[in-house]
Formats: C-alpha cells, sequence, structure tokens
C-alpha cells in the first residue's frame, strides 16, 4: 500500500485528516516510514537520518513481491498445459 502511494503524483495525493489520536494531530506524516510525527522539526529531523535515508533506496528500487507472485511460485497459478495441438 505504501509503495502504491509512492507512485501517485503529488496532486492526486488526498490531504491528510485531523486524527486526535496520532501525534501531531495525524499532520506530520512520513509516507517512505509510515510513520507520525508530533510537528514539523521533528519530521524534517527524521528526514535526516541514516534510517529514513535506507528506506528511500528500498522503497525506489524494484516493486515488491505481489499476491499473484506468491501464488505461482507456490504453483498455484494458471495451469501450463504446453501448446494446444490441432486436432483432425
Amino acid at each position: 500500500m505504501v509503495y502504491d502511494n509512492l507512485k501517485k503524483p503529488d496532486e492526486e495525493r488526498k490531504p491528510l485528516p485531523v486524527d486526535e489520536d496520532l501525534p501531531g494531530m495525524g499532520q506530520y506524516y512520513c509516507l517512505h516510514c509510515d510513520r507520525y510525527f508530533a510537528n514539523v522539526t521533528v519530521r524534517d529531523e527524521h528526514f535526516k537520518t541514516k534510517r529514513h535515508k535506507k528506506r528511500i533506496k528500498v522503497m525506489l528500487g524494484p516493486a515488491p513481491h505481489t499476491q499473484l507472485d506468491a501464488d505461482l511460485a507456490a504453483g498455484m497459478g494458471m495451469p501450463d498445459n504446453g501448446p494446444k495441438l490441432m486436432s483432425m
């Protein structure tokens, strides 16, 4: 889900709703790390950390595996019966 949100342009992302149960009323969010912060300065300091930079590097890599990939690896995908032969 986070990976899909990263691929959306900034104009397409919805503004964050106000939530009293989250730190900073849910307004200061790091999409890459999926974390909420108490204020802008704490979030900006987080952007400079090694953990955040590693997470960005992972997110810019190849797409994560999907359920279809897992099913195919387990042999539960579409059956491959080989090429169809012409019948006479």
